[in-house]
């Protein structure tokens, strides 16, 4: 017995080509439409969750070294 197509292993290059390759050779507005498609499906799945709110509340904590890094370019771009 053959498997599908979609659950026969694979590398995950191919699996990201296969996922790239219907936007491949779309225009900057045509990508810039599809964002902004993607963007409103998951705020649209977001506000139906139950903990939706929650949900867009949260933020990945920092780490130390990385928010010393953020305040020095903060800093470099304030005083140039």
């Amino acid at each position: 017995m053959t498997l599908p197509a979609s659950l026969r292993r694979r590398s995950d290059v191919d699996a990201i080509w296969e996922d790239i390759e219907p936007y491949l050779g779309t225009t900057i507005d045509e990508r810039s439409r599809i964002m902004s498609d993607l963007c409103e499906y998951a705020a649209e799945q977001i506000a139906a969750h139950p903990r939706g709110q929650e949900i867009n509340d949260y933020q990945d904590p920092r780490s130390p070294k990385s928010l010393a890094l953020w305040l020095r370019l903060v800093r470099a771009a304030r005083h140039p």
